[in-house]
């Protein structure tokens, strides 16, 4: 059975439009030709002309020809059920382009045949501006190159963009499974994350950069940037994250550094020789005296003295070497800023040209500082060899050390409730001029270009100074010379360790009875530690490697109360002694020594739960000690 169609009885057309001169833009047209028939005073004062004027005329003439197409489309559907359409286009009105929705009708006679269509419209501009400044906004923030996290002030996460999804692997439902803390990760302690939270919640920004695990693991260096979101009530409801990926730009740092070490290290190479030349010069010769002396001949100890103390200077020396050639983990200690002085004057008192006079002035009441010495030592040294070359033809490089307090330097935004370390580098040479001044610790830039100079070495002394949270500055003219002024907080860490030197004295070794294994290749420190041992009575067991090792704790009966491994050995090495070890006698200590340290090593030791290691050449007395305490920390539980 066919249906009766839809049918809307012609009245006139007054009184189609009538009802909404007050409200809406209404217009009645015959679909056919567009040809306007009646329109309400709305419209025409929309469309600025009089309502009469628009009878008879094209009312698509109006539309944007971008809209055209659309509008005809949707258009031809006023005849077919339900002969109601919706659409919104761009309409030239009185006040210029302006989107227009339209809620459209047909008119039909008592025969179903179409004879116009009743538009009721209203001006959507406004609506539709900000649905699309919402879509290039929501676009924008899914395609930025930066992770955004919104999370509320508690830190739940609420929003997580396509970045961070693609740097972390992470998604925003994993992050609630896992309940992942977003803005706790990557905080180096707790103390500086409770800072973290209570500087947000005040209302305040917080930038800084962090360093936190991706899903596979691996580590993500970021520049992290929080601001507070704030409502009309000027009540924090959420925090904006913005995460910057800067691995990359760290890894780059990092080989930056270690390139500006061995530059460093390349500039000193041969007063280096020179002073290790003089050092075995000096064992040698008083070792050939000793030989030659009677039994009991006052001057042995004398000459013993001398050996000692070259042996000292050497262990110094090759300290300082690995902490410019190699690449260390950032570590604070205690940091005796005189004696470091000492050491490095001595250096370039054989390094330097005769004609570069050094001074010290130091202020003997500075006390230790938490630093890296390794960092600082190469701060020194960086400034050093530029006041060096900055003397072509000779002059004075004066290096001076003091206390400041942070009122005196308020004007370089220091603290002003914390005391600084002054470490004054001065020169007499050709100064800079300010073009140069204001570019100084920019990475590469170098006024030595034609001497082979890289332009890293004041960068990473700014970075190195920085990362310790204190200044730099500078004085320069031109013709007269430079000084650069370090400021680095003087105040200890509460949470750092301090590891203070002693001067080696007469060996005072624990007594004991214990069994030792001790695996030595270097078959004289072998003979120096197994007598020492002896003569404190242990009884010690030598094997020259660690295949020897081995086979002494396969064939053993019963097991060594402690065992005594060097790592780095021909056949086998101490990590595999140290797996027989875990395997067969795993309640057995073991003191590792070794010549060789680093990061790679550390963690292999770590991940076979070897904490216990001391780093050759040290201390026969200190060696005891650790000895005896972890003998004797087998009896407690």
């Amino acid at each position: 059975m066919n249906s009766v169609p839809h049918t809307i009885p012609l009245t006139p057309v007054s009184e189609l439009v009538s009802w909404a001169d007050s409200l809406e833009l209404a217009v009645l047209y015959e679909p056919r030709s567009n040809r306007v028939l009646e329109v309400n005073r709305a419209f025409a004062r929309k469309f600025g002309q009089p309502g009469p004027t628009w009878v008879g005329h094209d009312f698509s003439a109006l539309l944007h020809p971008e809209d055209m197409r659309d509008w005809t489309e949707a258009g031809a559907r006023l005849a077919r059920p339900p002969f109601h359409i919706s659409r919104d286009h761009r309409w030239q009105t009185a006040q210029g382009w302006r989107w227009i929705a339209w809620e459209e009708t047909a008119v039909r006679d008592a025969e179903g045949e179409l004879r116009g269509v009743r538009s009721i419209g209203r001006d959507v501009t406004k609506h539709r501006l900000a649905e699309e400044h919402f879509r290039k906004l929501a676009q924008a923030v899914e395609q930025a190159p930066v992770s955004i996290v919104l999370t509320t002030p508690g830190g739940t996460p609420q929003y997580v963009n396509s970045r961070f999804s693609e740097v972390t692997g992470y998604t925003l439902e994993e992050i609630f499974e896992r309940q992942i803390p977003l803005l706790r990760e990557g905080h180096p302690s707790e103390a500086a994350y409770r800072h973290f939270c209570t500087l947000v919640a005040s209302g305040h920004k917080w930038s800084g950069e962090l360093c936190s695990r991706r899903k596979d693991g691996s580590e993500v260096w970021e520049l992290v940037q929080v601001s507070p979101i704030r409502n009309q009530l000027d009540e924090i409801t959420y925090l904006l994250c913005l995460r910057e990926d800067i691995t990359e730009r760290k890894g780059l740092e990092d080989r930056l550094r270690q390139a500006q070490k061995m530059e460093s290290l390349g500039t000193l190479a041969g007063g280096i020789a020179h002073d290790f030349n003089n050092i075995i010069s000096i064992i040698r010769g008083f070792t050939e005296l000793s030989r030659e002396l009677p039994p009991g001949d006052a001057r042995l100890d004398r000459y013993l003295g001398a050996v000692h103390s070259a042996a000292l200077r050497a262990t110094s020396l090759v300290s300082q070497i690995l902490s410019f050639s190699r690449k260390s983990e950032v570590a604070y200690r205690a940091v005796q800023i005189n004696t470091m002085v000492d050491e490095l004057t001595e250096m370039f008192q054989e390094t330097f040209p005769r004609d570069v006079e050094l001074r010290r002035e130091l202020d003997d009441s500075i006390e230790a500082f938490a630093a890296d010495p390794d960092q600082i030592r190469q701060v020194l040294l960086n400034l050093c060899v530029n006041a060096r070359d900055a003397m072509p033809t000779g002059g004075t490089l004066t290096i001076a050390t003091g206390r400041i307090t942070g009122q005196e330097i308020a004007a370089l935004k220091v603290d002003p409730t914390q005391d600084y370390v002054h470490i004054r580098v001065a020169d007499t040479g050709i100064g800079m001029v300010q073009e140069v001044r204001t570019r100084i610790f920019e990475p590469f830039f170098t006024t030595k270009q034609e001497h082979g100079g890289t332009g890293l070495g004041l960068a990473v002394v700014y970075g190195i100074v920085a990362n310790h949270q204190g200044v730099i500055d500078l004085e320069s003219t031109p013709g007269e010379g430079t000084i650069f002024h370090v400021y680095l907080p003087l105040k200890a860490r509460a949470e750092e360790r301090f590891a203070v030197g002693v001067h080696p004295g007469p060996i005072q070794l624990p007594p004991g009875k214990e069994s030792v294994l001790l695996v030595e290749d270097e078959s004289s420190i072998q003979d120096i530690l197994g007598s020492v041992l002896k003569n404190a009575g242990y009884q010690v067991k030598a094997a020259l490697d660690g295949a020897e090792a081995i086979e002494a704790i396969l064939a053993a009966k019963g097991h060594w109360d402690i065992v005594v491994l060097d790592l780095n050995m021909p056949r086998l090495g101490g990590m595999e002694v140290i797996k027989v070890l875990r395997e067969r006698w795993p309640q057995v200590p073991v003191l590792i020594i070794t010549g060789n340290m680093n990061a790679t090593i550390k963690d292999e030791l770590k991940a076979l739960g070897q904490d216990h290691v001391m780093e050759k050449p040290f201390d026969l007395s200190e060696f005891g000690r650790v000895l005896r305490s972890l003998l004797d920390a087998r009896s407690v539980p």
